[in-house]
């Protein structure tokens, strides 16, 4: 068994993140059953799926583990491929297309793979600050962020960012901005501590 293996199965709390995934499939159940709910089901799984990723950096011996010889870019790293997981959840959901939907594939795997970048990213961030249970606090910003689009794009009457079909250049545009705030994190999260600041 390797070390990064052993670190995986060990080091990430899985009930959470399994729940989370778990939660998931529920929801894509309901959509099965109501897809005239996708409005709001689909960010509902969407949320699920993101939220399972910033439990992936609880560590609860982050104080001690943090000044092993291996680094903090190599826990960091590892546990982004544990990452696989919800995001593979949400790929097969958008294959699947529950309910008949009509999902613009590649737009929800843009949408998806946005979303899952910046809250590893931000989980990663707060890894690297020391956090050492993001998940607990992340998780109910994750959710609100998530479904607070819907309900302010729906009380506002403006076009929503979930849409089914027809991912408009405004709608593109938005979950480009979400990707790079995603890859921007990710890159505050491994930057070399020595050019760190603060």
């Amino acid at each position: 068994m390797t070390v990064r293996w052993w670190h995986l199965r060990r080091g990430i709390p899985w009930t959470a993140v399994l729940g989370c995934c778990v939660a998931a499939g529920l929801l894509a159940g309901l959509l099965a059953r109501w897809p005239s709910a996708a409005l709001v089901l689909l960010p509902g799984v969407l949320a699920c799926c993101a939220t399972a990723t910033v439990f992936l950096y609880d560590e609860a011996a982050l104080p001690v583990v943090a000044v092993t010889p291996r680094g903090g870019a190599w826990r960091r790293t590892t546990r982004l491929a544990a990452a696989a997981l919800p995001l593979g959840v949400w790929g097969l959901l958008v294959v699947a297309r529950p309910g008949d939907l009509p999902l613009d594939r590649s737009g929800w795997w843009l949408l998806g793979g946005a979303t899952i970048l910046l809250t590893t990213g931000t989980a990663a961030l707060a890894s690297r600050r020391e956090v050492p249970s993001p998940g607990a606090t992340l998780a109910g910003g994750v959710v609100l962020a998530v479904l607070g689009l819907v309900v302010v794009t729906t009380l506002l009457g403006w076009s929503t960012v979930f849409p089914v079909t027809g991912f408009d250049q405004a709608v593109l545009t938005f979950w480009l901005v979400v990707g790079a705030a995603g890859a921007a994190a990710w890159l505050g999260a491994l930057w070399p501590a020595r050019w760190s600041v603060g």
